[in-house]
């Protein structure tokens, strides 16, 4: 090789050698920058997805144990699955490492974890770096927490601050709203010169100038000369107090005339340290009146107290005054009379009065006045109370309690007066009544206790006669037979008429309420009243108004005896003719009600008769008793249904032609039928096959009630009490029992419950002589399916048969 070429090769190996200093200190420069940088700085590789280098500071702020550990990490690693905006962090980092590709790089903010599961937020910036043919990401971050946290806490004191900005202006504008809504006057003074600085609308109305025209104003033009020596005394209590007043004083009016005026105020120095005077003004020319009126009211009160003083001493009633603080006991004079003790046997305190009042009723007492001081009740309990004598005196008592103004009891003040005359009468009055109602209940029972024994008897009358209406009699006694059973059936009118009257007489009878039909109810009684009309010949008319609604609520019991009293009565006194009952709707006493005329062609009757026609016990005359018979009860009766269905009834009559009665009822209308059931039949059912139970421990109704159900063709059996039903009905199956109620050994009413516990479908009747309208209901709602009377009517009978055993 020639020198000059080994020259070339020496020369070009040292520029090799410098260019490879040059390479390497530079790498080494920029490794050094890399590991000393304070921000986390790391290398990603795209292909494999993790980091290929990073420096000290990214294993620190990520909490790494060293750089071998973060180097086996990727970005996933270090985020949590999801970012604050709600993206999955993987896709979000994507986005942004693509972005750095196609548009450079990338500045944002970023949500880091560590390896402890805390989370920081970052500072991220991603540069696409290309060598050879990696692609490589260089990522920077930067723990900006404390910058995060420092910008909150501005944000939040900017918001504080338009928080406290707005608060300011809204309490300035309360302020001065309040502060012209007073009902007072309200002034600022510069303290230098007495001008003023700012007033209210109150102060302005109150002086009679503007709020411009008092801001032009010296103060001195308000406040008449005569109190500039007062003046100067309040402004010098001012500067060495801080504050003057109250200060009674006048002011000059616009108008020239002076009013009295209250102020008070204080001194307030502002920033800049000028002194201002705040005044309270109040008019006070309304207070003066009304101080004069007080003048007035007090010396009209102690003339008051002195006439009150009179009217104690008169009605004999004590004051006295317990004052809950001190446990201090005040009695006027009258109390010390009203407990029997002198004034210096009074101890003055509160168990002064507990020890007088007698032990059986202290505990009331005082119980009722401690729940008066809790504001719990009112106080006005009676009581006794024992003298030192032993004498027993009733007091009655009446307090009011005092409050603060912090509503705390303070103070009760109350007056006693002897009510013992007065208790005793009661007492007294009490015993009567007592004595009275039981003789009422007494005469009640008694005439209850005898209805049921006269019908007992009457069951076999009314029973044996009905059943010989149907022999082959001569016409003879076909006669004698119809005026035994007319008698009868008078007397049986006879006892349920008492039994009303009883009722009404003691205020036990109650109105029902149910559907009703007036056609239904003069169909009944026409039914009932059809053997006499027949016999006596005459007609018997009923009109109905055409747009009549026969759809109304009321008792229908009661109602068809007011119409089969009235009617019947029409019936029987008259003999020729003819009895018309018109029916129609109208209104009677601003309420829906019924209007019915029941009009005859019989006796009529004289005007005398017709002024106690509606008395109890009381007939046209002693002849009408002797040839028709009847007690005068029953016209009174219905009077009396009338009145307690708040109705009207009138009666017009004529001696010779006739007697008319016009009858208002006021009624409810109802959107239902009627449920009124005849239940009634003429011939008897066949119940051939069926078999019926008959409890009845009367030997003579035995005998009529099987000769009465003969024709029926059921099969009978009749057991004397209720031990022997129940016995039967264990032993057999039965479509029907009827049961009598009052019976030796076990009564009808627990042999039902005791039959219906086995055969619960089996239906069970009353059969009794119990036919008051309470014990009806008690029996049906206790679980008899019906209620067949005594005495029996064979029609009835024969009806229910039908609809429980048919």
């Amino acid at each position: 090789m020639s020198q000059s070429n080994s020259a070339d090769l020496e020369s070009e190996n040292k520029k090799l050698k410098l260019a490879l200093e040059k390479v390497t200190y530079e790498r080494d420069k920029y490794k050094n920058l890399f590991d000393a940088s304070g921000d986390a700085l790391s290398i990603i590789d795209l292909k494999s997805g993790k980091f290929i280098e990073c420096n000290a500071a990214a294993v620190e702020m990520h909490g790494v144990q060293s750089k071998d550990k973060f180097l086996q990490l990727g970005p996933a690693d270090i985020s949590p699955e999801y970012q604050p905006c709600g993206q999955l962090s993987e896709s979000l980092a994507k986005g942004f490492i693509t972005k750095a590709y196609d548009e450079g790089a990338q500045l944002f903010q970023w949500t880091h974890t560590r390896l402890d599961g805390s989370t920081f937020p970052c500072l991220v910036s991603l540069t696409a770096v290309q060598l050879h043919d990696e692609n490589l990401v260089l990522a920077i971050g930067r723990d900006i927490t404390e910058i995060v946290r420092t910008q909150k806490q501005l944000d939040e004191a900017h918001s504080d601050l338009k928080r406290y900005k707005k608060a300011y202006q809204r309490e300035k504008q309360k302020f001065e709203h309040f502060v012209n809504l007073a009902p007072v006057g309200i002034a600022i003074n510069y303290m230098k010169d007495g001008s003023f600085q700012y007033v209210n609308h109150e102060f302005s109305k109150m002086t009679g100038y503007s709020v411009e025209e008092l801001n032009n104003m010296d103060y001195w033009q308000l406040t008449p000369r005569k109190y500039e020596e007062q003046e100067y005394k309040q402004l010098d209590d001012l500067k060495q107090q801080g504050r003057y007043g109250p200060y009674a004083k006048e002011y000059i009016h616009k108008a020239g005339n002076t009013y009295p005026v209250l102020l008070s105020g204080i001194k307030i120095t502002d920033s800049d340290g000028e002194d201002f005077i705040w005044s309270v003004v109040q008019d006070t020319t309304q207070q003066k009146a009304i101080e004069a009126q007080i003048q007035k009211a007090k010396e009209a009160a102690d003339s008051f107290a002195i006439r009150m003083q009179l009217a104690n001493d008169s009605a004999e009633i004590g004051v006295w005054e317990w004052d809950l603080v001190s446990n201090e006991l005040i009695w006027d004079d009258w109390m010390f009379k009203l407990y029997g003790v002198t004034e210096g046997q009074f101890s003055g305190v509160y168990e002064a009065w507990v020890n007088s009042v007698h032990p059986d009723d202290i505990g009331f007492a005082s119980a009722k006045l401690e729940a008066a001081v809790k504001g719990e009740g009112v106080y006005e309990p009676e009581f006794r109370v024992v003298h030192p004598n032993g004498v027993v005196r009733t007091m009655k008592a009446s307090a009011e309690v005092i409050k603060d103004e912090m509503g705390r009891a303070i103070k009760v003040i109350g007056v006693n007066y002897d009510v013992t005359d007065k208790v005793n009468v009661i007492e007294k009055l009490a015993a009567a009544k007592t004595e009275a109602e039981n003789s009422a209940k007494a005469k009640s029972d008694f005439v209850a206790n005898m209805s049921h024994e006269i019908r007992t008897p009457m069951n076999a009358i009314l029973g044996g006669l009905q059943l010989l209406e149907t022999a082959e009699l001569s016409a003879d006694f076909r006669q004698i037979l119809s005026n035994a059973s007319f008698s009868a059936q008078s007397l049986l009118t006879i006892i349920n008429d008492i039994l009303d009257y009883s009722k009404i007489e003691s205020n036990k009878l109650e109105l029902e309420k149910a559907p009703l039909s007036f056609e239904e109810i003069i169909e009944s009684v026409k039914y009932d009243l059809d053997s006499v009309i027949s016999n006596k010949g005459i007609e018997f008319l009923v009109t109905i108004e055409d747009n009549f609604d026969d759809r109304w609520l009321g008792d229908l019991v009661r109602v068809k005896q007011i119409l089969l009293n009235l009617t019947s009565n029409a019936v029987k006194f008259t003999d020729k003719g003819s009895v018309k009952i018109s029916v129609r709707s109208g209104n009677y006493g601003g309420k829906d009600a019924v209007n019915l005329k029941i009009t005859d062609t019989g006796i009529g009757m004289s005007e005398e008769a017709q002024k106690c026609i509606f008395d109890r016990f009381s007939q046209a005359d002693t002849s009408t008793t002797r040839k028709y018979g009847g007690t005068g009860l029953g016209m009174s009766i219905t009077a009396s249904l009338v009145k307690l269905m708040k109705g009207q009834i009138e009666l017009k009559s004529q001696q010779g032609e006739g007697t008319s009665i016009d009858l208002w009822l006021p009624l409810e209308k109802s959107s239902q039928e009627s449920n009124l059931n005849q239940c009634r039949s003429l011939s008897p059912p066949n119940l051939a096959g069926k078999k019926i139970l008959i409890a009845e421990d009367n030997k003579i109704n035995q005998i009529l009630i099987k000769t009465m159900l003969k024709d029926t063709y059921a099969e009978l059996t009749l057991v004397e009490n209720g031990v022997e039903a129940v016995e039967a009905c264990q032993n057999d199956l039965y479509d029907l029992v009827l049961m009598d109620i009052h019976m030796p050994e076990m009564d009808g009413v627990e042999a039902q419950k005791r039959i219906n516990r086995q055969h619960a479908s089996m239906p069970v009747i009353a059969l009794t002589a119990n036919v008051m309208t309470g014990d009806v209901k008690k029996y049906l709602a206790q679980g008899f399916v019906a209620h067949i009377g005594k005495p029996i009517d064979l029609r009835n009978l024969f009806g229910v048969l039908k609809n429980y055993a048919d």
